[in-house]
């Protein structure tokens, strides 16, 4: 394989698991502020201990993305740094404040009043990460930025705004709140607290429900603003999108028959194929409609290191995260008296 399709695919690769793993805690934060004061201490504490054990390492894959992008395709991290500085300033201040609420979050619940001011940095934060990340990549996807083959941008601050980026953030932020649920019904079913299972198994399939009425609104947005995008989601993407709204089907089912890892395995396959539809839709571009994979990479000589070293980290990094989740993440784990 050519380094640069082999650091492509590790891209594609780490913007699936941010999704898939820090979206989910995004999603944690969402239904924190959803839950309202109405919510029993022990589901806003689930809340947090289920994201506590791993909420630093899912912010590596976002890191991993940005250093590979800035070394194997320069241009392209050039455009989308001066065309989308606003929606990625914004949700670095959640992704920053998110992780402030969190780690100054007293545990003495005895600071009632403290505790509650952190939550609600927590949640707001955890809203505006997905919503501007996901508006970003919408508006990539459009195909409007007026950027130029060496990285340029002509455009203004406010490009990025349009009907297709604002349903984007809108569904990322959705798709987070649904991986949360249908992540924390697994964990609760796996600790053996029915009460916790029950209400999460029911947020998951409202959530579920919600984002696949999303997902097809999206059909009408995309064809009203993004014809060219629209034609080939029709066309190169149409087994990712088809795979996609049968995992989404796949993950409600198993949500009814009460098997929570299928459900979760079946959630997070929906989600991926989002992107990987997204990725199918816009090759050989990544930045359109001006800059191409195979005009924007580095020297071969670049690529070629970029690519040796992504490979050994690699066989240094699965076994970390293999052993990070099996210790916090398992059956066995769950079920430990605390």
């Amino acid at each position: 394989m050519a380094p640069d399709v082999f650091l492509l695919v590790a891209i594609a690769l780490g913007v699936t698991l941010y999704a898939l793993l820090a979206g989910a805690d995004f999603g944690a934060g969402i239904w924190q502020a959803l839950l309202g004061p109405r919510a029993s201490e022990r589901e806003r504490e689930q809340v947090h201990d289920a994201v506590g054990p791993v909420w630093e390492a899912n912010h590596v894959w976002l890191i991993f993305v940005i250093v590979l992008l800035f070394t194997a395709f320069p241009p392209a991290i050039a455009a989308i740094a001066r065309a989308l500085w606003v929606p990625l300033l914004l949700a670095l201040a959640g992704i920053v404040l998110r992780g402030a609420g969190f780690a100054f979050r007293p545990r003495d619940r005895a600071r009632r009043g403290e505790r509650r001011a952190w939550d609600r940095v927590f949640s707001g934060a955890s809203l505006a990460a997905p919503l501007f990340l996901g508006a970003a990549l919408g508006a990539v996807a459009e195909g409007r930025l007026r950027v130029t083959p060496s990285g340029g941008f002509e455009g203004g601050p406010w490009d990025w705004v349009s009907p297709l980026s604002l349903y984007t953030g809108v569904l990322g932020v959705g798709l987070c709140a649904h991986l949360a649920a249908v992540y924390l019904a697994r964990e609760s079913a796996l600790s053996r607290e029915r009460d916790l299972e029950s209400l999460w198994r029911r947020r998951a399939l409202l959530s579920g429900a919600v984002v696949g009425a999303l997902a097809l609104g999206g059909i009408g947005v995309v064809e009203a603003t993004a014809q060219d995008l629209a034609r080939a989601m029709e066309g190169k993407a149409w087994p990712f999108v088809v795979a996609s709204g049968a995992a989404g089907v796949a993950a409600l089912g198993a949500l009814l028959a009460r098997r929570p890892t299928i459900a979760a395995a079946a959630a997070g396959l929906a989600v991926a194929t989002v992107l990987w539809g997204w990725f199918a839709a816009r090759w050989p571009w990544l930045v359109p409609p001006a800059i191409r994979a195979d005009e924007a990479r580095a020297p071969h000589a670049v690529l070629s290191a970029a690519a040796w070293s992504t490979a050994v980290g690699a066989l240094l990094v699965a076994p970390s995260l293999y052993a990070l989740l099996r210790v916090f993440k398992s059956a066995r784990a769950a079920r430990k008296p605390s």
